[in-house]
Parts: structure tokens; C-alpha cells; sequence
């Protein structure tokens, strides 16, 4: 009796838990008919190949969708400030957990005094004044890149062969040389292979399947492993990743340990700017390495391959370009940076290709205050889940007229058009959880588009050649066949 009456409260309980999570947000247009009602709906949106742009189509009706019963979406350029702004009171959402090893790092880390600590473990070696240093390494990835010239390739793979290889080396001091090799195959120690970049998606895709369904999350990553032959060889695959990490941490440790002393990002995981060891746990030294080598190389390789593909389908921005680019070289193999990283319009179309397609297309969840706060105007309850999709605020047309347009020159707007643009434009986040990464991304990229566009031509498949998505955590461009010659300078 005292049982049933156990099992009978507690089922009463969840159904007035979940009636009460149902009615506080109940004024909200959902994404899908189950939206309201519970996480699993997020299965049905993750199945979508661009699930960023089956959303945004759906906020053109709604500034505000419910994608969960206790998660919103905000389309919103005020929302920004509110969520993600300096100051604001909402902090990472608990969904950043479901992504986390033995030891969180200063991506998903969740509690604000630890995500600090990180940030300013890792800040001086992320400043643009000390990355510059380091431009020798990537001028060195630069010049195996453009050896790939003079042939029809995918050259999507190739960028990001290039960014593996620049961020290992600017993080661990370790040449791979994979464009030599032309393949993205690690060895491990025993002569055992691991595929860098298919462990990196195969991870990705898996995890990003189930991470919106908070509650059912690790009870569909076990059945998903046993009953779907797919999702468990991306699984498998995506495992390895960590051998990858712990291989290059062992080897790096052992360099230092020697006596040899090294000057790239693991340095500041080691010892602080006086010298002094830190004595971090391993597990913690392996997760900070594990972001800076996925971050690091998928993402800029994503945005390099993007502004080639817009430059390419817009003849006249790329002759800008060009132009703009050959007058401030003279002949060099590999664009200084000290030569580029100032040409207005070479910035203008990076930032425009980000603004389109930018890496990190999704909303990144934030979790509002016990007491609730105001949000784009509207008075959200406390503990829901919020976010604003940055693909879907960067094609606002009321900041960004003709919003599918590239147009680079739209970014030479001045004024409060200008500030309109850039508070709505965040393809890195922004505020004190905004990517500590930004300055060596911009620096790749200015440096290996310019050397591109100055050196060489490049024609698609055909004219209208269109590219293809995937989406996971990030944006992934498919395969992107191009024809690469010499110019005749």
C-alpha cells in the first residue's frame, strides 16, 4: 500500500512538474507540434542536414520560437546584449555538462569563477600582440598549402589539412606535415593511425544528435550505440579522438621534460607568465588541448573555405580583391601579415563570408536566473534555457539589407548603421564567454586568402555549382572541388 502510494505521488508530482513547464511558456509559437511537451522533439529538428536554416525559416514568422518546453530562440539583436552581453545574469545553460570529459574546459565550462580562472590562464598567450610572433609557423602551413596549386582538388579538404597543421603546431610545437602527406592521418604511439579530422565529425555528429534532448540524453547515446550500426561506428570513430590528444599531450610533456623549451599555447598550460609551474591535474591540461585542436582547426578551416566559395561565386568582390591585395605585395610567396592584416576590404569580405555562413551557425545556449529577467522586451521566467541563433541574426534584413547578398562593401557603412551591424554580428559570441580564439583565426585567415587570391586563379566545377551543408555543432561545408591555377602576374 505504501508503495503504490509512493509510486502514485511521485507520478503526480512529474505530471505537474511537466503541466506547470508546459503553461509558463505556453504563449511562445513552437517549432514542432512537440515542442512544448518534451526534449525528444529535438531529435526531429537535429535530422534536418541544416537545422540552423529550417529554423531561421521559421523565425521569419516568429521572433521568438519554443524549441523545448523550457528553451527559447530568440531572432533578436537585443537579445544578444541581454544573453550574451557584459553584465548580463544569465550564465551557460547545464546542456554544456552533457559535453564534458573528467575535467570541463574554457568552452564548456559552466560555473562563471572557473571559466575565469581558465580565461585568464589562457588570455596573454591568445592576445594579437603575441600571436603575431608565431606568424612564422603559419607562413610555414601556407607554403605546403599552396604546393597543392596547378590541379583540380577539394580544396576544402586541403584548408583544413592546412588549419590541423597550424594549430598543432602553434598549440604543441609538433609538425605533422599532413600536407605533405595529403591525408589527415596521425600516428599514435605503436605505429597505430588515427584519422584527425573524420574522429573530429564523427564525434560532432554523434553527440549533436542527442545533446538538445537533455533529459534522455545519456539513455539515447547507450541505445543508439547498441541498436544503430551507424551511430555507433560515428561513435567509435569520434572516440579516438582522445587518443589523438593524449598522444600529443604525452609527447609534448616529454619535450618539456627534457628541458627543451617551447614557445606555442601549451606553454600557458605549464607555467604562468613568471615561469612558475602551475601543476594542473592531466585531465584538465588534456581537456583545454582537446578544445584549442578542435576549435582551432575546424572552425577557421570552415571560414576559410567559405570565403573562397563567395569569392569565387562573386566575380567582381574577388577582382576588389585582388586588386586591393597584389598592390600591397610585392611578389612574396606568402602574404606578411604586417602587409595585410590592415586592407580594409580583404577584412570587409572575411567578415561578410562570416556574416552568411558563419561556423558556428546555432544558438549557443545560456540558462536565465532563478528570479527571471527581461529578454528583447519580454519578461522570461527563471532557469529557461535561451539563445540566439547567429545565422539567424545575421540575416536580419533590417540590419543587413538584401540579406542572402554577399556583399562586402556593406561593411564600409558608417554611423548608426554601422553600429547597428556590428552588435547584431557574432560569428565568434561575444561578451566575457566570447571565443578566446578570435585573433588567430583573423590572422590565418587574412594570411591565407590574400596569399591565395594574389597567386592564384580558381574556377568551380561549374557556374552553377552550388555548395552543401551539414550541421552539427558547427557548420560544415561539403566537398569543394575547385580548379586552381597560376596567375600570370
Amino acid at each position: 500500500m505504501a508503495l503504490t502510494l509512493l509510486i502514485t505521488t511521485l507520478l503526480v508530482c512529474l505530471c505537474i512538474k511537466s503541466l506547470l513547464t508546459y503553461l509558463h511558456l505556453r504563449k511562445y509559437p513552437t517549432l514542432t507540434p512537440l515542442s512544448a511537451l518534451t526534449t525528444l522533439s529535438y531529435l526531429h529538428h537535429r535530422f534536418h542536414p541544416f537545422r540552423t536554416r529550417h529554423l531561421y525559416h521559421k523565425h521569419k514568422q516568429h521572433p521568438i520560437i519554443r524549441l523545448a518546453p523550457n528553451t527559447l530562440s530568440f531572432a533578436s539583436a537585443q537579445a544578444i546584449k541581454d544573453i550574451y552581453g557584459h553584465g548580463t545574469p544569465c550564465r551557460k545553460d547545464d546542456v554544456y555538462h552533457l559535453t564534458m570529459g573528467s575535467h570541463a574546459n574554457v568552452l564548456n565550462a559552466v560555473d562563471r569563477g572557473e571559466h575565469a580562472r581558465k580565461r585568464r590562464m589562457l588570455a596573454h598567450a591568445f592576445a594579437a600582440r603575441n600571436l603575431e610572433r608565431w606568424e612564422g609557423k603559419i607562413g610555414e602551413k601556407v607554403g605546403g598549402l599552396v604546393e597543392a596549386g596547378d590541379v583540380i582538388v577539394d580544396f576544402r579538404r586541403w584548408l583544413n589539412l592546412f588549419t590541423v597543421e597550424a594549430v598543432v603546431d602553434l598549440a604543441l610545437s609538433e609538425r605533422l606535415d599532413l600536407l605533405g602527406l595529403g591525408m589527415d592521418r596521425v600516428e599514435i604511439e605503436g605505429g597505430y593511425g588515427v584519422k584527425y579530422i573524420d574522429s573530429l565529425h564523427c564525434g560532432g555528429r554523434f553527440v549533436s544528435t542527442f545533446v538538445g534532448a537533455t533529459d534522455w540524453f545519456h539513455f539515447l547515446k547507450t541505445v543508439s550505440i547498441w541498436l544503430s550500426p551507424y551511430l555507433r561506428l560515428q561513435w567509435e570513430r569520434g572516440q579516438k579522438f582522445g587518443k589523438i590528444v593524449r598522444a600529443l599531450v604525452d609527447k609534448r610533456l616529454r619535450r618539456d621534460e627534457s628541458g627543451e623549451h617551447l614557445d606555442d599555447f601549451f606553454d600557458c598550460l605549464i607555467t604562468d607568465k613568471s615561469g612558475n609551474a602551475r601543476c594542473l591535474e592531466r585531465g584538465e591540461i588534456e581537456a583545454e588541448t582537446s578544445i584549442l585542436l578542435d576549435a582551432g582547426s575546424d572552425t577557421t578551416a570552415i571560414a576559410l573555405t567559405h570565403v573562397l566559395y563567395y569569392l569565387i561565386k562573386n566575380p567582381r568582390s574577388l577582382e576588389i580583391l585582388r586588386k586591393e591585395v597584389t598592390d600591397a605585395l610585392s611578389r612574396e610567396t606568402i602574404a606578411p601579415y604586417a602587409k595585410v592584416k590592415n586592407l580594409p576590404y580583404l577584412k570587409a569580405c572575411l567578415d561578410e563570408s562570416l556574416r552568411l555562413s558563419p561556423p558556428v551557425s546555432r544558438g549557443l545556449e545560456r540558462r536565465t536566473p532563478p528570479g527571471g529577467m527581461e529578454i528583447a522586451g519580454e519578461n522570461i521566467p527563471g532557469d529557461v534555457a535561451v539563445s540566439v541563433p547567429t545565422y539567424v541574426v545575421h540575416r536580419d534584413p533590417t540590419i543587413f539589407p538584401d540579406p542572402d547578398e554577399y556583399r562586402p562593401e556593406r561593411w564600409f557603412e558608417e554611423g548608426e548603421k554601422a553600429k547597428q551591424m556590428r552588435d547584431a554580428f557574432i560569428p565568434f559570441s561575444t561578451g566575457a564567454r566570447g571565443c578566446i580564439g578570435r585573433n588567430i583565426s583573423m590572422i590565418e585567415q587574412q594570411i591565407v586568402i590574400a596569399t591565395l587570391v594574389y597567386r592564384y586563379e580558381f574556377a568551380l566545377l561549374s557556374d552553377g555549382w552550388e555548395m552543401e551543408w551539414e550541421e552539427a555543432f558547427l557548420l560544415w561545408p561539403g566537398q569543394m572541388p575547385l580548379k586552381i591555377w597560376r596567375r600570370e602576374n
